[in-house]
């Protein structure tokens, strides 16, 4: 998929969130098939972790991260993950089709973020426009943070 140096990957992961006032988490699960990350609904009561504080949701949030799941420092092992959960088997576009009618109906927001960081002078992951156009088809907008070690040292200088 893209062209890159997996051995300069020091942590790569990326992410799915739908999110949206009148989201029911239940709706995504059944659609994807597959259990989120994370997920409330507004007003429900959730927390990041067992040691973390008890927080209210201000819009509802259903959210999959691949750096718990993807042991791999291939990005596209990451990305490809995010793109199956979309298709089934044997490339059946049906969940896609029933997501990307669920956001439009509800007026929800869609996000896929990729996340990249390696090390000094590697080569940064280039997204295809051939994923740019997959994820315009839900629709869901792209967040790109892709970093290397001295851009990181330099900041904090």
């Amino acid at each position: 998929m893209m062209k890159y140096n997996a051995n300069d990957t020091l942590k790569t992961f990326a992410t799915f969130r739908v999110a949206g006032d009148r989201l029911a988490p239940d709706e995504i699960t059944e659609i994807i098939s597959f259990q989120p990350t994370l997920a409330y609904a507004k007003g429900q009561q959730y927390s990041r972790g067992p040691d973390r504080a008890t927080l209210t949701g201000k819009t509802g949030v259903w959210f999959f991260a691949t750096d718990k799941v993807i042991a791999s420092n291939e990005f596209d092992d990451h990305l490809s993950f995010i793109v199956n959960l979309l298709i089934t088997p044997r490339n059946k576009f049906v969940p896609l089709v029933k997501l990307r009618d669920l956001i439009k109906r509800k007026q929800f927001e869609a996000h896929v973020s990729c996340f990249w960081f390696g090390r000094s002078g590697a080569k940064k992951p280039s997204l295809p426009n051939s994923l740019k156009d997959f994820f315009g088809l839900i629709p869901a907008d792209i967040e790109i943070d892709f970093d290397t070690e001295e851009a990181k040292s330099r900041r904090v200088a």
